[in-house]
């Protein structure tokens, strides 16, 4: 699967639908992903095993740019208040979402980093 597919197959299971504007900030958040990982994993290309790391990684950057831009207003109107837990309004749990995914577990990048002699 390429990458911009599977970025965009994250984008609409999250409910976000892709359009062509967004081809630009697509390819730029692709792109940042990668560079990352392969900046923290020190290796030429991004590991195959890190392939939906990379797609949640350019998803998230993605969605917090949109949302920083207000180009996301209305995701995060609603809000549904469960008597199970309080875990924080709708906006929060999503924020919360966005920092996971744009900042994967480091033990998970750890199993691809190769040393640097």
């Amino acid at each position: 699967m390429e990458i911009l597919a599977a970025v965009t197959a994250r984008l609409s299971a999250l409910g976000y639908t892709v359009t062509e504007a967004d081809s630009a900030a697509l390819d730029y958040n692709i792109k940042k992903a990668e560079t990352t990982l392969k900046a923290r994993t020190n290796q030429l290309e991004v590991p195959e095993g890190l392939f939906y790391v990379w797609a949640d990684m350019a998803a998230g950057m993605f969605l917090t740019d949109k949302k920083a831009s207000g180009a996301l207003s209305g995701v995060c109107d609603t809000s549904v208040t469960f008597a199970i837990a309080d875990t924080g309004s709708f906006e929060d749990q999503f924020d919360a979402m966005l920092v996971k995914m744009v900042n994967p577990d480091a033990e998970l990048i750890a199993a691809f980093r190769r040393l640097v002699w």
